[in-house]
């Protein structure tokens, strides 16, 4: 091996010798040219590369890496392999046909035995389903004690307007589950029922609807409150043509959507108090430092997306650090813990956090990532600390894809009257589902409880 090396240096002197001074210059020039090419497309790929540099991007929103995800991916669509699948159950039903042969499908012949009979159970709408018009006579009562007048009431008619509980929440349930457009649930009703209405006459439906629930998500507001651990997060949404926010407050069981014109400690202030002194996950936006009661926990998942884009040697290996530090925080997490372990842990892994942002803060593509961890030295092991604590915000950012949908769908809210709609209404209907309670049933109680 050592007799090959020293066999190809002797080669290239022979060559070297063998050339002149001017066609020496001349190959280290072209060399000098091709190697100024190359330095030019490297600066020309990190600054495409800086264009997606966003710690609070997820790495599917970068188009670059959506092309590489489409070929890589390895896991099948589906259900895995031996999972049961789950067959619909048979109803018992007065129903029955019977269906006669008629004639050979072959050979058009009509004359055939009957041999046996295949039983089949099918679930069908009616052809036409029309709506129901009631004409309504209540009467008005006079108290024979206080002599207070009032109308005759009961649970299933509106004191108010021309449209039944069942109807109000067929709209509301096209409007937030399905995510329909005023036009398009109009079209739907016209279609499937022969019900002919305006998008106003929807729109106006929805907003009886959320006055309907204004006591609720009042109460709401409360729990949220007086909760011990909270998610929060926050996204952007278009209002009266100016930039808003939507704010998602989550516990375990409930959800608080507000938007506001702020994304400031403000609304934080307005909604928790500023003497709110519970857990509260979240990522590194400054509002959050104004919350001096409450134990923080910072977001491992923004932490590793920023740390992932340092491309450097170094960067990489610091980006390894964290994962490993990360998958150690999953794994204490992962057994029952008494309170002492957890105290000792936190205190284990903080030092162990210092170590690795002291060591690499020397490195200048570092920096800017070891200064955000420094910064919040304190709010990265929370979750360890204390039990139930998740790591990431993960919760909140799942919580406000809902609306994140509903924003690319819709576009705007076209007023402010629209945003107290969609945060009252959205918020009740996804506590609903957390608390896995029958969204229509639900709707049903709380119109029928307001409105009649």
């Amino acid at each position: 091996m050592g007799g090959e090396k020293s066999k190809n240096c002797t080669f290239r002197k022979m060559i070297i010798q063998t050339l002149s001074r001017e066609e020496i210059i001349e190959k280290y020039l072209k060399l000098e040219k091709e190697l100024e090419k190359v330095r030019k497309e490297k600066e020309a790929l990190e600054k495409e590369l800086h264009k997606y540099k966003n710690p609070n991007t997820p790495p599917s929103a970068h188009p670059h890496l959506k092309q590489v995800a489409a070929f890589t991916r390895s896991k099948k669509r589906g259900a895995p392999k031996g999972h049961k699948g789950v067959t619909r159950q048979k109803k018992e039903t007065p129903y029955y046909r019977h269906i006669v042969g008629k004639e050979c499908p072959r050979c058009l012949s009509k004359s055939f035995e009957v041999i046996g009979q295949k039983s089949q159970q099918q679930e069908e709408l009616p052809p036409e389903i029309q709506p129901e018009t009631t004409n309504i006579a209540r009467d008005i009562c006079q108290c024979n004690d206080c002599h207070l007048k009032f109308l005759a009431r009961d649970n299933q008619t509106p004191l108010q307007g021309k449209f039944g509980i069942n109807l109000m929440v067929l709209i509301i349930f096209l409007k937030f589950i399905v995510r329909g457009v005023l036009r398009k649930t109009t079209s739907f009703l016209d279609a499937s029922f022969a019900l002919k209405l305006a998008p106003a006459s929807v729109q106006a439906i929805i907003e009886r609807a959320a006055q309907a629930g204004e006591k609720e998500y009042s109460a709401l507001k409360q729990k949220i409150k007086s909760a011990r651990l909270l998610y929060i997060d926050e996204t952007s949404f278009r209002v009266l043509g100016k930039n808003w926010w939507v704010w998602a407050f989550r516990s375990d069981t409930d959800l608080l959507l507000v938007i506001r014109n702020s994304r400031g400690n403000n609304v934080l202030d307005e909604i928790l108090g500023k003497n709110y002194a519970g857990i509260v996950v979240c990522d590194c936006w400054r509002a959050y430092d104004f919350l001096v009661n409450a134990v923080l926990q910072r977001c491992w998942a923004h932490l590793l997306r920023k740390s992932k884009e340092l491309d450097s040697l170094v960067g990489k290996h610091f980006h390894k650090k964290l994962t490993a530090l990360f998958d150690e925080v999953k794994k204490f997490n992962g057994k029952e813990r008494t309170e002492k372990q957890r105290i000792r842990k936190y205190t284990e892994m903080t030092l162990k956090l210092q170590k690795i942002i002291d060591y690499y803060s020397q490195y200048q593509e570092c920096k800017a990532v070891t200064k955000y961890i420094d910064f919040h030295l304190e709010s990265w092991f929370t979750c360890i600390k204390f039990a139930g604590v998740q790591p990431t915000n993960n919760y909140a950012e799942q919580a406000i894809r809902e609306t994140v949908l509903v924003r690319k769908i819709i576009g705007a809210f076209r007023s402010e009257n629209g945003t107290k709609t969609y945060e009252t209404l959205a918020s009740l209907i996804a506590t609903w589902q957390y608390q896995k309670l029958d969204i229509k049933k639900e709707l049903s109680r709380m119109l029928s409880a307001n409105l009649c």
